[in-house]
């Protein structure tokens, strides 16, 4: 094991536990309006950067509207009960207006990406409560932890083409650690056994989150999807896997109606 390779990254380990705290500190409010606001500046700063990826993927030129119409699937995701059909709404009517015009349909993308599934996030405080959002931030964040110090102090084999940094030894502790931890947190209502099997779906849908971004940057040629979050970079850079992971709880919680708030 080469832990010389966990030295030097004090910024990232200082930003990773604000971050933590924050989430912590908004849940244990348990407002749906604090939720929808902080949720929200994520949102509009992950939309920005998804519009600077897709520009460079698809050289694509995309105006204020988008920005608009960004601000009325927020405000439709808080006064609507059903806060994803609201963003697919917007989608739609946009994606027909684009046909209508004749223009590069791939504009509807960021409707897409990020918009739903931080719309889904959101959706996922309202139907499910705070243990919902717990029990995901606990898979999320044990799957990405593990599989970072697992691939620095283990990993050999690259896990995939798209993001050759990422190591299938880590990604493997990664899901093993977060399905059991996330199993024992969400078996108060459901049961361990019903709870595992959610977890690791969830979990695996965070790796493939996070190698979704990768390819978006690799593809744009850029390191880091932003800025804004020292040692780690934009929203999506840190958001990724918690996004996909959200869509995957969402839709399972629904499942035989067993999860309880």
């Amino acid at each position: 094991m080469d832990f010389s390779k966990l030295k030097g990254e004090k910024t990232r380990y200082i930003t990773g536990l604000v971050l933590v705290v924050l989430v912590g500190v908004v849940l244990a409010f348990n407002d749906v309006r604090l939720v929808w606001a902080v949720l929200g500046v994520a949102y509009l700063l992950g939309f920005h950067e998804a519009l600077k990826l897709y520009e460079k993927i698809h050289a694509l030129s995309f105006s204020f509207w988008h920005y608009g119409l960004a601000l009325v699937v927020w405000g439709l995701a808080y006064i609507s009960p059903r806060p994803v059909e609201s963003a697919l709404f917007v989608g739609m009517f946009f994606a027909g207006v684009l046909a209508f015009r004749a223009k590069n349909i791939a504009q509807v993308l960021p409707l897409i990406y990020p918009t739903l599934p931080f719309v889904i996030l959101l959706a996922l405080f309202k139907d499910f409560g705070v243990r919902g959002v717990v029990w995901l931030v606990v898979i999320v964040v044990v799957a990405d932890v593990g599989a970072y110090f697992g691939g620095r102090l283990v990993g050999k084999i690259p896990l995939s083409p798209t993001s050759p940094k990422k190591t299938l030894e880590g990604s493997l502790i990664g899901l093993a650690l977060s399905s059991l931890l996330g199993g024992l947190v969400g078996m108060w209502s459901v049961g361990f056994v019903w709870a595992l099997g959610v977890s690791v779906i969830v979990a695996l849908s965070a790796i493939l989150g996070d190698l979704y971004e990768s390819y978006l940057k690799r593809k744009a040629e850029v390191k880091d999807s932003g800025a804004c979050l020292p040692g780690h970079g934009g929203i999506l850079d840190r958001l990724d896997a918690m996004l996909f992971g959200g869509v995957s709880l969402h839709f399972l919680l629904f499942f035989g109606d067993v999860f309880f708030v």
